[in-house]
């Protein structure tokens, strides 16, 4: 199998007049991407795996920020607390849609407004959920994560081995 990435335009608005659960809010924007992927690829025989991701704090849905003071904003809300990252992900094959979602609880150290700051002026959180990115810098603010961190980095690992194994009955062996 020769993994590609395909970056499809599906909408990823959240719909703020509406209470969706984090849960229901991954899983939806999984949907629309895979959905968006199968139709365009359009071949049964064609393994999609389509994934998002979003923090949620106090009840609050951080999604990606709008600017560089939305950024320093959400940092600033969470330095020295706990948040939850939930990604969802879509696997499309074989004539079935299967979705779930993985939750992981990350704790981050206070960070100084400087820091912050600098970490915003270097672009990586204009593009990611809760305006860090675990798989980058962003690492050095997250003092203790309970949970999957790939979860964290935007792709449930565990989540998507126990989808090919529980519904489609392979490894990711199988896959190599």
């Amino acid at each position: 199998m020769n993994p590609e990435i395909y970056i499809t335009d599906a909408d990823e608005t959240l719909y703020d007049n509406i209470k969706f659960t984090p849960e229901q809010i991954v899983t939806g924007l999984s949907q629309r991407k895979a959905r968006k992927a199968a139709d365009e690829i359009n071949d049964p025989e064609v393994m999609i795996i389509a994934a998002d991701t979003i923090v949620a704090y106090n009840g609050q849905i951080l999604g990606k920020p709008s600017d560089e003071a939305d950024a320093i904003e959400t940092l600033l809300k969470l330095s020295g607390n706990y948040h939850e990252v939930y990604s969802g992900i879509t696997v499309v094959f074989d004539n079935k849609t299967i979705c779930g979602y993985d939750v992981t609880k990350v704790k981050f150290r206070d960070i100084d407004i400087k820091e912050i700051e600098q970490y915003v002026k270097t672009g990586d959180p204009l593009t990611k959920a809760g305006s860090y990115g675990a798989e980058g810098i962003g690492s050095i603010f997250m003092e203790h994560i309970e949970g999957d961190f790939f979860n964290i980095a935007g792709l449930p690992v565990y989540k998507f081995a126990d989808i090919l194994k529980n519904d489609f009955g392979m490894t990711v062996f199988d896959l190599i």
